[in-house]
């Protein structure tokens, strides 16, 4: 059996500095060029088998979402009613961006894996966020000869979603 104690492990966030050293990595920088923090955390990322964010958004936002959840701010409990989230006058609209087609109605088999807007839905309703939406920048990886006019389509549709804020 292997137990991990994960808040004793060294486990860097996917931050600016993974993500720059990255993509020096992919146009041919050699590692040892790269910065000292881009080094420390890329390397130890590596030794960790290279975990990535596949169907799911940055554990920075996880831990920002623990963060807000907070009985008595954003949702409480009541007697013979249970959890009533607090913000029910609140909107809010999450923009996924993604290589792979994976929004709710796709009908693509990743659909049923893509756990990052599920989440957030879920804590969105949590904490009495009811009018929530999300736009869906996607397939551009998958798609490539049509990244302008996804781009263009997700504008569009952000456009007309903050109309309605």
């Amino acid at each position: 059996m292997i137990q991990l104690e994960l808040f004793k492990m060294d486990i860097p966030l996917l931050d600016a500095d993974v993500f720059n050293g990255w993509e020096k990595l992919k146009h041919g920088t050699a590692f040892e060029e790269l910065s000292v923090n881009e080094k420390t955390k890329v390397g130890r990322i590596n030794e960790l088998l290279s975990p990535t964010w596949n169907y799911s958004y940055p554990p920075i936002m996880k831990a920002y979402l623990d963060s807000i959840c907070i009985v008595g701010k954003t949702f409480k409990y009541l007697p013979d009613v249970g959890r009533v989230g607090l913000l029910g006058d609140k909107k809010a609209i999450h923009i996924q961006a993604s290589g792979s087609v994976l929004s709710p109605g796709s009908n693509t088999l990743a659909e049923n894996w893509e756990m990052g807007h599920r989440h957030l839905k879920v804590i969105m309703e949590f904490i009495g966020v009811s009018d929530f939406h999300g736009i869906f920048i996607e397939g551009m990886a998958e798609y490539p000869d049509q990244v302008l006019q996804i781009k263009e389509k997700a504008i569009q549709r952000t456009r007309e979603a903050t109309l309605e804020f």
